[in-house]
């Protein structure tokens, strides 16, 4: 709660004005100032989530979903090894990026949905437009390893980083295993933001947020794998 400072009544943490006398609380966020949220969000994540859920707009939601569809895509040709369906890499990437435009903009407003229904079946303080917040902002560490170590896992394995034969391991192992550290980390991280931001946002007990991120996250991954059988088929 936060103290009004004329008539001393308590408030919500993410009011602006006080139910009672009308003061202000707080300053208003018209909107999101995406590289300084960027930055928060990794320097001290609970203080970014308080200004993305007291921003009136939460702008740039749908660009991230779409960065991340993009991540998606690629994610599931790693996983289903399917290289060797495409002439070069480049067309591997054009479809990549086709693909997951598209998955990006579907799944902007089912997560954010689905996101909005289990906050409020958890008892939390459910609002669909701060469930698009959380949601989008806690996929910045897919956006990282979209624009940091794909293009470093494609420069050093190129094609070979999607086929069984050769294998990306027997490459460059060390390489290898070193890149899919880093990307099990940041999807450790993902998970990490999306439940600080729920415990946060939506004023929910951690065990309960951790709970409601998970059945998301397994969510998620479900549609990622149910796409990718699709793909395959469809390629």
């Amino acid at each position: 709660m936060i103290l009004c400072s004329v008539c001393q009544t308590e408030n919500d943490i993410y009011a602006t004005i006080c139910k009672k006398c009308g003061s202000f609380l707080q300053n208003r966020v018209p909107n999101i100032d995406l590289f300084d949220t960027l930055w928060r969000v990794v320097e001290n994540p609970r203080k970014a989530f308080h200004s993305i859920m007291l921003a009136e707009h939460k702008n740039y939601s749908l660009f991230l979903y779409v960065l991340s569809g993009i991540y998606s895509v690629f994610f599931a040709f790693w996983y289903f090894r399917i290289g060797d369906r495409f002439e070069n890499i480049l067309s591997l990437i054009l479809w990549a990026l086709l693909i997951g435009v598209s998955l990006g903009c579907v799944l902007y407003p089912i997560i954010s949905f689905l996101h909005f229904i289990l906050t409020k079946l958890s008892e939390g303080k459910a609002a669909f437009r701060s469930s698009i917040g959380i949601t989008s902002y806690s996929s910045i560490p897919f956006i990282i390893s979209l624009v940091l170590l794909l293009p470093i896992e494609l420069m050093t394995f190129g094609m070979f980083l999607f086929t069984f034969n050769p294998h990306p391991i027997t490459i460059k192992p060390v390489s290898y295993v070193v890149l899919v550290g880093l990307n099990a980390v940041m999807i450790l991280w993902a998970f990490i933001l999306m439940t600080i931001g729920t415990n946060a946002g939506n004023q929910i007990v951690l065990s309960k947020s951790m709970l409601l991120v998970a059945i998301l996250c397994g969510f998620i991954f479900g549609c990622i794998f149910f796409c990718g059988r699709y793909i395959i088929s469809f390629l």
